[in-house]
């Protein structure tokens, strides 16, 4: 990805948005240092409440770059166990487990290549320091994760869970980072029992299971950044002219519950170019 795309980029994905039209041209003149990292945000409308679906700007367009048709995923609890929902992590592993052979997952094939989808949730690690007390970079999440794993997969998507909400104005996001010479993909999910405005009930209650809000809440953004990691690996792949990726297309678009072989979730909808439109499952 050319230093340019990557400015234009972090425009479109800034909560910042004016702040970063008048920062980018800077950006591209003096050259992005190796901290600035292409990071796609699920985004919180400036009112408070969670994005509508987005205005239709076209079909995904395939910019040629990593999909993972094949991905593992992993979820790292980084913080104090008993200040995260109770539930999140027996729900975070019904989920993530529950996934595989999934239609849900099917609606990824499309973005794929002509390969077949598949993903396997090799289970959980829980840091007990102290996450960062300010919103955290890529670098640190990427920092994090190579802690735990030192050889990273190079298919893995590492889902680190803080828990706090250090003065983040998004409900999550997800990135390409790196680990002794591997590039991975990770997402960051601050606690979302702190994040009241992402939660899918702010739209609709489709009663789909008996979780806490905070682990509903982390299920819906765990299901948007993961179909984004996949299908947009390294923010070079699937996205469409207003770089908008699969979920972002869908946000908050909730149409019926979720069926997973781990039992039923409320998660958003994702863009599907053959059907024109959102698919749930």
């Amino acid at each position: 990805m050319s230093i340019e795309h990557m400015a234009a980029r972090f425009v479109r994905r800034s909560r910042w948005r004016h702040a970063a039209l008048v920062l980018a041209p800077l950006l591209v003149a003096f050259r992005l240092p190796a901290e600035v990292a292409p990071v796609a945000h699920r985004a919180i409308e400036a009112a408070g409440a969670p994005g509508n679906p987005k205005k239709v700007a076209g079909p995904l367009i395939d910019h040629g770059g990593v999909v993972l048709d094949s991905s593992t995923t992993h979820a790292i609890y980084w913080g104090t166990p008993s200040d995260f929902p109770a539930d999140l992590q027996a729900g975070m592993a019904d989920l993530l487990g529950g996934l595989s052979g999934s239609s849900y997952l099917d609606l990824a094939t499309e973005y794929m290549r002509g390969a077949a989808v598949s993903t396997t949730y090799a289970g959980s690690v829980t840091d007990l320091s102290a996450p960062p007390r300010r919103a955290p970079r890529v670098s640190d999440i990427g920092a994090e994760v190579c802690r735990l794993f030192p050889e990273p997969d190079p298919d893995g998507v590492y889902i680190v869970f803080t828990s706090n909400a250090p003065h983040v104005s998004y409900c999550a996001w997800h990135a390409a980072a790196a680990c002794n010479g591997v590039t991975f993909q990770v997402a960051y999910v601050p606690n979302q029992a702190l994040l009241p405005a992402c939660s899918p009930y702010t739209k609709v209650d489709l009663g789909c299971n008996s979780y806490s809000d905070g682990t509903v809440t982390s299920a819906d953004s765990v299901a948007h950044e993961f179909m984004e990691a996949i299908t947009d690996a390294h923010i070079d792949a699937w996205y469409d002219k207003n770089g908008q990726e699969v979920a972002d297309k869908c946000n908050y678009d909730y149409q019926a519950c979720v069926g997973l072989s781990t039992g039923s979730w409320q998660i958003q909808s994702e863009w599907s170019n053959q059907a024109g439109g959102c698919v749930q499952q």
